[in-house]
């Protein structure tokens, strides 16, 4: 298949959904932004990891538990192993266009599912605008996790009269991607460059 035709293929799908969008029940929106570091151990590690992830967001973390135990890895269960935030609304917004910075707003193809979520990595916590270097904390990787929905998904995790979603009804790969290219400026690649990995 040629460029040309690829081009006009993808210019017709950016119609499609924008004609879908018009319904206010099929236009999708960012509902959440998780933050998240493994440490793989409790101490005074985990807690330089919980005060990295509060200076980012400005918000309280949690400690995340190990679920199982491995003894490769000196893990048990119940133990303290990594943290994490989640942020949500307006505030995700705004935080998540200060993430992409550091990847010079560009995200992986296969970072996509068809659920609506993504992710995408930062080696050095430094690199995210606003966030100085400081001795006694270190330097962090952490993940970055986001999920696009439409309006109604809350009918499968509500606690009460819980239903099931029909699968058009959550965010495809493609549909995801453009609503990142129109709303966040990302440009989705197959390959990162070395330095924004």
């Amino acid at each position: 298949m040629s460029t040309k035709t690829k081009k006009t293929i993808q210019k017709a799908q950016l119609k499609q959904y924008e004609k879908k969008w018009e319904n206010p029940m099929k236009r999708p929106y960012l509902e959440k932004l998780v933050l998240n570091i493994g440490v793989g151990a409790g101490g005074e590690e985990l807690e330089r990891a919980v005060t990295i992830l509060e200076s980012i967001t400005g918000k309280k973390a949690i400690k995340t538990i190990s679920k199982k135990n491995v003894k490769e890895f000196n893990l048990r269960k119940g133990r303290p192993i990594g943290t994490k935030i989640t942020v949500r609304g307006k505030e995700a917004e705004k935080l998540l266009q200060r993430l992409l910075i550091v990847t010079n707003n560009k995200i992986l193809r296969k970072s996509f599912d068809n659920y609506g979520n993504f992710g995408f990595g930062i080696k050095e916590h430094i690199s995210i605008p606003g966030i100085e270097y400081e001795s006694t904390l270190g330097i962090w990787g952490l993940d970055v996790c986001g999920r696009i929905i439409r309006p109604g998904i809350r009918v499968k995790f509500r606690r009460k009269s819980r239903a099931k979603v029909p699968k058009y009804h959550y965010v495809s790969r493609e549909e995801a991607q453009f609503f990142l290219e129109k709303n966040f400026g990302v440009n989705v690649v197959k390959v990162l460059d070395l330095e924004f990995i």
